[in-house]
């Protein structure tokens, strides 16, 4: 199975207060995202966005062939229970650093008026300016609006790709983005046999890829591939490729001590990118993707 079956609340908690008290430096972070994933992880029971439909012959021919099964922009939303949660996000929001607490209110501000938010949800996929109109008539930046509207209908995304990951063959390989919506990992995960796994950065989709191999440039030579470790976190690596000068962060789950949460894990390692991109490496991100 590759998509990830609903995730386990209290595991996730548990873990955020690890990380909060053994991470001092992502305390305040965490005390934006820790109440944010518990509250998607609760929204997703109820989140029931429609069906993604699916031409049978077109969807044989993309498997076959390799290709993602849909663009993001294919992806459904639970209009009701997103807002539901938009609600609680921007609550969250409201008391988490002065960028974040302007685009909670101001979508705050929007719902209290009774305005839809389907197109500004739509805007995160479809990225038609929807959302620089509202940032332009107020004081909230275009990508916090971005991020909060990202949160809020991330369960519908996450509920839409454990339906097409149904339709895809349980051991397909070598995919350098995801097979479901064509978006870029975000994070790779070493599992107990030290098999590599990736997650996609908008569908949060699970798959299989080569360890030896970069998934952005297709580069096997093994001395242009290198890694960054640390002893002091021995639990992530920092997959570098020389040819095309991008990385990937990488958490070997053999040596977590906690659940392994993908968004949390991203989260709480911000300064590998840092690290990253001081090197001169950068990260490729597909469309619609998000910080978490």
């Amino acid at each position: 199975m590759t998509q990830p079956p609903l995730w386990d609340a209290a595991a996730v908690e548990k873990a955020v207060a690890q990380l909060t008290a053994s991470r001092p430096a992502y305390a305040s972070i965490l005390g934006f995202y820790g109440p944010v994933f518990a509250a998607q992880i609760q929204a997703a029971v109820h989140t029931a966005p429609a069906a993604i439909a699916l031409d049978d012959s077109v969807l044989k021919m993309k498997v076959k062939e390799g290709f993602s099964l849909i663009a993001p922009t294919d992806f459904t939303v639970d209009t009701p229970e997103a807002e539901k949660l938009l609600a609680e996000v921007c609550a969250i929001a409201a008391v988490s650093g002065e960028k974040l607490s302007g685009a909670g209110k101001e979508l705050a501000l929007a719902m209290a008026q009774r305005e839809s938010l389907e197109d500004l949800f739509r805007d995160v996929l479809d990225n038609k300016g929807r959302l620089d109109a509202l940032a332009e008539k107020s004081d909230a930046p275009a990508d916090m609006l971005a991020l909060l509207l990202y949160l809020s209908i991330k369960p519908s995304i996450e509920s839409g790709s454990r339906q097409l990951a149904t339709y895809l063959e349980v051991n397909a390989n070598g995919h350098g983005n995801c097979p479901i919506c064509s978006s870029a990992p975000i994070i790779g995960e070493l599992d107990a046999d030290g098999r590599l796994w990736v997650h996609c950065s908008l569908c949060g989709h699970r798959w299989p890829v080569e360890r030896m191999v970069c998934l952005f440039c297709g580069n096997r030579d093994s001395a242009s591939l290198e890694y960054l470790y640390s002893e002091n976190e021995p639990e992530y690596r920092v997959y570098l490729c020389n040819a095309c000068r991008h990385y990937l962060k990488v958490v070997d789950t053999r040596k977590l001590e906690r659940v392994f949460f993908p968004p949390l894990e991203q989260v709480v390692s911000l300064h590998l990118d840092l690290m990253a991109s001081e090197k001169g490496f950068t990260h490729v991100l597909g469309a619609g993707t998000a910080a978490a």
